[in-house]
């Protein structure tokens, strides 16, 4: 998930079932009906074949899936920098520096690869190296690393005669300021190919060195170059380039046409990833020296960069909570998270927050029945797309309003949505519990975690989860492996109880299977159809009718 600074995130509880997810999709629909920017619903886990069916049903695409939302350097990185591409003049390198008012930019292949970080310092290391190199290439050497291409870019030149003008080579430079002898017995033999002479508009010069072969004559002052001598340099291949500067402002120039990554000492710098969570490298950014930091993909690409001062910039998103309010049921890095907008059904368990914000709680069958009485209260309408989703979410939470849950605003809710939709309730029902049964098709972790929350009380933990069959069939077939996965999952996380609901939602009764502390399993309300599996006649409903149930349980082994 990539999210603007300041996006408002919409996240129901983590293993989504089909009314959290539906409800996420149309709140942010509606806020941004209502003038919110950059509201972002995301699918808190894998998403639900069901679920799944119904957004592929009504064509609305779905939500991102988010496994955290814990802030990560992508959500606070600049995914465009400016960036410099190897083959760049030094010249042109710094006006970018120095247009970007950043203290360093990345240095890049023509693929996008990171080759390093450009910074004044790296520049001074190299500026800096006054005469003390053997090869004749510090700052005040004759030695230039360059092409004529890219000295003609630097000098701002007419490219007169090139030839092989992408060719990078050293060239020793030397200005023509004394007579033709003298300057003839100055030039070393033996090295004319990599010979570069600047000049004005002498002729004699000019011949003496096509005579020569050197690999690039630079004209100055924007004199004019003989036919003759442009013929011959043609014949010669010597490569000849007009500028309007005058010889001492080309000879600093030229220092400047050397390609950016073989001119500066570029700092090696480790990337961050964009996954990276900013408070796993909070510290180590702090304690660096450095200003700027690269951002590189997993891929090997330049992401972007993220600067020192991002990371005070507040936090990246906001988070609006839909079918759940307590921490425990959230993503992991809801904490860190500013919570700014509740919509639920269920107990009231939300962690104290900083600034007042907007809750939306009622005692109804479906979070989807509260979002569709804020279209109606907002004076909107959704579109038919969004009323399908919402139109499932309804039916999926209250079990078409046969759950205990259900209320008269359900009923209402889903009489106006099957308008909107066009389509009736019974119909999407029988759709939708055609859809692959879990029982049949997934394994037992996927079944123990498809539709899952966890609770906590008097200091237990314990989880409850649930799943939505036309018989017991599947169950009964593979309940040794289901009991055995359940039974894991408890002591590995040392829960004090862990429950699976199956539902019979055609005959309206359910089965528990159970695992947790022999307290706990002895002081269950609920008839033992065998080992560790308990018939629950009449029951549809886990908010409702199974949790209040071990709610006071774990309550009465508490005291």
């Amino acid at each position: 998930m990539r999210v603007k600074k300041s996006s408002t995130v919409i996240s129901g509880h983590r293993n989504p079932d089909i009314d959290s997810i539906a409800a996420a999709c149309a709140l942010a629909e509606l806020r941004r009906k209502l003038g919110m920017k950059d509201v972002i619903p995301i699918c808190p886990g894998a998403m639900p074949e069901r679920a799944r069916f119904l957004f592929e049903k009504f064509a609305v695409k779905p939500p991102v899936i988010c496994t955290d939302l814990y802030p990560k350097i992508k959500d606070i990185m600049d995914p465009a920098p400016p960036v410099i591409v190897e083959g760049t003049p030094l010249l042109d390198a710094i006006c970018t520096l120095s247009e970007s008012h950043l203290s360093r930019l990345p240095v890049t292949t023509n693929d996008n690869r990171l080759l390093g970080m450009l910074s004044p310092l790296s520049l001074l290391s190299n500026l800096l190296q006054i005469g003390d190199k053997s090869d004749n290439t510090s700052f005040t050497g004759r030695r230039v690393f360059s092409s004529p291409e890219l000295i003609v870019k630097v000098l701002a030149a007419e490219a007169v005669n090139l030839h092989n003008k992408s060719k990078r080579q050293n060239f020793d430079v030397f200005v023509a300021a004394m007579n033709l002898d003298s300057f003839f017995d100055h030039l070393p033999a033996g090295k004319p190919d990599k010979t570069a002479i600047i000049v004005g508009d002498r002729p004699d010069i000019h011949l003496m060195a096509l005579n020569m072969g050197v690999r690039l004559l630079i004209i100055t002052g924007d004199r004019p170059v003989d036919p003759t001598i442009l013929k011959e340099a043609r014949s010669r291949k010597v490569c000849i380039i007009q500028t309007r500067f005058d010889s001492a402002t080309v000879i600093r120039r030229l220092k400047f046409s050397v390609p950016v990554e073989k001119s500066a000492s570029l700092m090696s710098t480790a990337p961050l990833a964009p996954q990276t969570r900013l408070r796993d490298v909070r510290k180590a950014i702090f304690a660096s020296a450095e200003d700027v930091f690269p951002v590189q993909s997993t891929a090997g690409k330049l992401a972007g960069v993220v600067c020192k001062s991002d990371f005070d910039t507040g936090k990246p998103y906001r988070l609006i909570m839909v079918d759940h309010n307590e921490l425990e049921q959230s993503l992991p890095g809801a904490e860190e998270t500013p919570i700014v907008e509740v919509v639920d059904h269920h107990r009231l368990g939300m962690p104290a927050t900083t600034l007042p914000i907007k809750i939306t709680c009622d005692i109804v069958g479906s979070t989807c029945t509260l979002i569709s009485e804020m279209y109606r209260q907002n004076g909107e309408r959704p579109t038919k797309e969004i009323a399908g989703l919402l139109l499932g979410g309804v039916i999926s939470d209250t079990l078409l309003l046969r759950s205990p849950t259900s209320t008269k605003r359900d009923g209402a809710a889903l009489a106006w949505l099957e308008k909107i939709a066009g389509m009736k309730g019974e119909e999407l029902m029988h759709e939708m519990m055609n859809i692959g049964s879990l029982l049949t098709s997934c394994t037992p972790e996927e079944i123990v975690n498809a539709d899952r929350k966890d609770y906590s009380e008097s200091g237990m933990q314990f989880a409850l989860a649930q799943v939505e069959e036309t018989n017991f069939e599947q169950l009964h077939t593979r309940l040794d492996e289901l009991l055995e996965e359940i039974d894991r999952v408890a002591k590995a996380e040392k829960l004090a109880f862990f429950g699976l609901l199956v539902t019979d939602v055609v005959r309206e009764n359910s089965e528990l299977l159970a695992s947790g502390d022999a307290e706990v399993m002895s002081s269950l309300p609920y008839k033992p159809a065998g080992r560790n599996l308990f018939s629950l006649p009449g029951v549809l409903s886990r908010k409702k009718q199974l949790l209040p149930q071990m709610l006071g349980v774990l309550s009465d082994l508490g005291q």
